[in-house]
């Protein structure tokens, strides 16, 4: 079993592998079997969307990525300039 996490405050709806549509609300948790993933659910996690854990205790499907915060914090401090006096 997959549990795929709305981490937006606005309600989402994926298309699954197999038929039918998946829809989240806002912070709202489902569970769905691995085989129904689809790649569209899979592409909304690696842009932190939702979040994707797997429940049978193997390993993430997807692996995790540096979080935004983390490269924006490396761009800001090569764009500031020095005050003048």
């Amino acid at each position: 079993m997959i549990e795929i996490r709305n981490l937006q405050f606005q309600p989402l709806t994926f298309n699954l592998s197999g038929q039918g549509t998946l829809h989240l609300g806002p912070r709202e948790r489902k569970s769905i079997a691995r085989k129904e993933l689809s790649a569209e659910i899979k592409t909304a996690g690696k842009r932190g969307l939702v979040r994707i854990t797997d429940l049978t205790g193997g390993a993430e499907p997807e692996p995790g990525k540096p979080t935004a915060t983390e490269d924006a914090g490396t761009d800001e401090a090569k764009t500031t300039s020095k005050r003048r006096k």
